[in-house]
């Protein structure tokens, strides 16, 4: 089963996310400013997050079981095969890739799961 749903709430959160940190790392090349924004936006994100789910404990994490049995760790450890190819062979890549490769290691496995009723 797919959980639209919870899909997006993850997939908002991790593209908020994203979107600060490419922003702020296209307007200064300076690693201070980048990481300053962005943990100030994982921040704002968590935040949000902790009142939203509050008001919705459908969309707490410890609320959610796996309707593909071993899904997530089979699906981080190839995006992790993934990142470490593609960092072995490219001389230079960008900090947004590993953003990226955290981000899908989060909210592909996300859309398949289900509410635990308690």
């Amino acid at each position: 089963m797919i959980d639209w749903k919870y899909g997006a709430y993850t997939s908002i959160s991790w593209l908020i996310i994203l979107i600060t940190f490419a922003i702020v790392k296209g307007l200064t090349n300076n690693f201070g400013w980048y990481f300053l924004t962005s943990c100030v936006a994982i921040l704002i994100v968590l935040i949000a997050n902790y009142f939203y789910e509050q008001n919705h404990p459908q969309f707490k994490d410890k609320n959610r079981l796996s309707t593909i049995r071993y899904f997530r760790g089979f699906w981080v450890l190839f995006i992790f095969i993934i990142y470490l190819v593609v960092a072995l062979m490219a001389s230079h890549f960008s900090d947004l890739f590993f953003l990226i490769c955290l981000s899908l290691g989060q909210t592909i496995p996300s859309f398949f799961t289900k509410y635990k009723r308690n």
